[in-house]
C-alpha cells in the first residue's frame, strides 16, 4: 500500500477513535445533565436500601463526576454495562443485548441486503429509461414510499396480515421456540420475520433507488459518457462499465449508513410488530425509563454507525483513485 494511502487510512482510524471516545463521553454525560437527580434515575422505584447501596457502589454515585467517568470507562471497555433497572429487572445488560442484536441482524441484515440489490437495480433501470413509462411509474413508486412514515406502512401490513388466520404478526419466534428442532427453529424464525421484513424492504428500497437514479443521471451527462456513446460502444457496456462504477460512489455512502442502521434496527418496524430486536429494546427502555439499558443501546448504535462510515471511506478509497491524492 502506497505511503499516502497508509497516511489516509491512519488518519481515518485516528478520527474514528476520537469520535468513539467523544460518543462514550457524551453518553456518560447525557443522563447526568437531565433534569432531576441521577440517583432517582438509576434507583428502581421501591428499591430497598440494600439495592440502593449496591447500585451506588457499582456506579460510583457517591464519588465525584471525574471518578464516575473513570469507572464508566472501565466498565465500557470490559463489557460490563450493568444491570437492567426496569425492563429486565436485575438482568445483566450484556445477556439482554446479545439475543436482541441477533434478532435485529436477522431482520435488518437480510432487509438491507435485499433493499440494496433491488433498489440499485430499479434505480439503474429508471435512470437508463429516463422520461419513459418505466421511469415515471418507478419514480412515483419511490417517492410515495420514501415520503410515507415507516410506522404507517408497518401498521398497514399488520392490519392486512392480522386478517389471515394463523399468521404470526408478533414477536421474532414462537413461545415454544426452545423446544423446536434446529430446522423447525429456522422455519419458525423465517415465518415470524417475513411480514416485518417485507415492510422494511419496501420502505428502504425507495432510498437506494432514488439515490442510484439521481447519481446515474448526473454521470450520464458527463463528457466521457457522451464520448463513449459517440464511439459506438454498446449500450450495455456504457451502462455497466462506464456509468455504474462512477454512479455508485454516493450510493456506497448511503449503504454504509444503512449498515450502521443494522445495529440500531428499525425501531418503528420492531415496535409495531413487537419484534424482539434492538429497536424494540430501545422502545421498551424509553417507555420504562431504564437508564442503564438505554445508555448501553445508545453507545452500541452510535459506535456501529461510526465503524460503518469508516468502512465506507475505505470502500470509496478503493473505488475512486482521486481520493488517494
Amino acid at each position: 500500500m502506497p505511503g499516502d494511502m497508509v497516511g489516509y487510512v491512519g488518519r481515518r482510524v485516528l478520527y474514528m477513535f476520537i469520535t468513539v471516545i467523544l460518543i462514550i463521553s457524551f453518553n456518560f454525560l447525557l443522563f447526568r445533565v437531565m433534569p432531576g437527580d441521577i440517583e432517582n434515575i438509576v434507583f428502581p422505584k421501591g428499591a430497598t436500601e440494600e439495592t440502593k447501596a449496591e447500585l451506588t457502589k457499582y456506579y460510583g454515585l457517591d464519588k465525584s463526576l471525574g471518578e464516575q467517568y473513570i469507572i464508566y470507562l472501565r466498565q465500557v471497555f470490559t463489557g460490563e454495562f450493568g444491570k437492567s433497572i426496569t425492563v429486565y429487572k436485575g438482568s445483566e445488560i450484556g445477556s439482554v443485548l446479545g439475543p436482541s442484536l441477533l434478532n435485529t441482524l436477522i431482520l435488518v441484515g437480510f432487509g438491507t441486503i435485499l433493499s440494496i440489490w433491488v433498489g440499485v437495480v430499479l434505480g439503474r433501470v429508471t435512470a437508463w429509461k429516463r422520461g419513459q413509462t418505466a421511469d415515471r411509474v418507478g419514480s412515483s413508486f419511490f417517492l410515495v414510499f420514501y415520503c410515507m412514515p415507516t410506522f404507517l406502512f408497518a401498521l398497514f401490513m399488520l392490519t392486512i396480515f392480522a386478517e389471515i388466520e394463523g399468521w404470526p404478526i408478533s414477536g421474532a419466534y414462537s413461545d415454544n421456540y426452545s423446544s423446536l428442532s434446529p430446522f423447525e427453529k429456522i422455519a419458525d424464525r423465517g415465518y415470524h420475520t417475513l411480514v416485518p421484513l417485507f415492510a422494511l424492504v419496501i420502505e428502504t428500497i425507495a432510498t437506494f433507488s432514488i439515490i442510484t437514479r439521481s447519481s446515474l443521471i448526473d454521470v450520464m451527462t458527463e463528457e466521457y459518457m457522451v464520448t463513449a456513446v459517440a464511439k459506438g460502444i454498446p449500450s450495455h457496456n456504457v451502462l455497466h462499465k462506464h456509468a455504474m462504477p462512477n454512479a455508485m460512489l454516493p450510493v456506497v455512502t448511503v449503504i454504509a449508513m444503512n449498515v450502521g442502521w443494522i445495529i440500531s434496527g428499525s425501531i418503528m418496524i420492531e415496535a409495531v410488530f413487537s419484534y424482539q430486536g434492538l429497536g424494540y429494546l430501545t422502545y421498551r427502555a424509553v417507555i420504562g425509563y431504564d437508564y442503564t439499558l438505554l445508555q448501553a443501546v445508545f453507545m452500541l448504535e452510535a459506535v456501529a454507525v461510526v465503524v460503518a462510515n469508516f468502512i465506507a471511506d475505505l470502500a470509496i478509497l478503493r473505488m475512486d483513485p482521486r481520493v488517494r491524492i
